[in-house]
């Protein structure tokens, strides 16, 4: 009798255990903890871009440049002379070179004589190459073998290169800065606290 007895309180002591460790267990799956879980979110930063900013700012500059410019001369006198025998008649200028070079001026006559009494006749005549010092005159004289009536003349001076100057309006661009949103997909992470149970079935419960 007494080993039925102790038989049995020995069964219900184990299944008192196995009912205390089922409970504690499922007590301790149910116990939540924190865990950090990712998940996507999208991010918004911004930024300074640069751009040409195309509305032209217009500035004066003082720009110089090489001009060819004629020496500086003076006319003195200019005739012509009609000879009343059968020598030729001449026409003339007398140039003085007012500049400070030294030059070849070419001088063309432009002579009107009549071929009998309603044609006028115009003869080019042209002096080259005639040297003239600063400062100094020269008479450059041709001869023609007809009666004269009257002429014109064209001086051709010499140049010389002088440095000028003249203002120039430019155009230029700015860069600026704008700023710039833009977003991307990023992989952040949150703190839940869940259990063990609802770890293994984490659409159940």
């Amino acid at each position: 009798m007494q080993l039925f007895i102790y038989d049995t309180m020995k069964r219900i002591n184990r299944k008192n255990t196995v009912i205390i460790l089922a409970f504690s267990l499922l007590i301790a799956i149910n116990i939540p903890f924190k865990t950090a879980l990712p998940y996507s979110d999208t991010e918004y930063y911004t930024f300074e871009e640069p751009y040409t900013d195309f509305n032209y700012y217009n500035y004066t500059v003082n720009e110089s440049y090489i001009a060819e410019v004629p020496l500086d001369y003076i006319i003195m006198d200019a005739q012509y002379a009609d000879s009343a025998l059968s020598s030729p008649s001449y026409v003339w200028v007398i140039i003085k070179n007012n500049d400070t070079i030294n030059g070849n001026f070419n001088v063309d006559f432009y002579i009107t004589t009549k071929k009998g009494i309603l044609i006028p006749s115009v003869t080019k005549l042209s002096s080259t190459g005639n040297y003239i010092s600063s400062g100094e005159t020269k008479t450059i004289k041709l001869s023609y073998n007809e009666t004269i009536t009257e002429f014109k003349y064209d001086i051709i001076p010499p140049t010389k290169e002088v440095t000028k100057y003249r203002n120039v309006t430019m155009k230029r661009t700015e860069t600026k800065y704008r700023t710039i949103q833009k977003s991307r997909d990023v992989i952040k992470f949150k703190n839940e606290s869940m259990s063990v149970l609802q770890r293994l079935f984490p659409y159940i419960i």
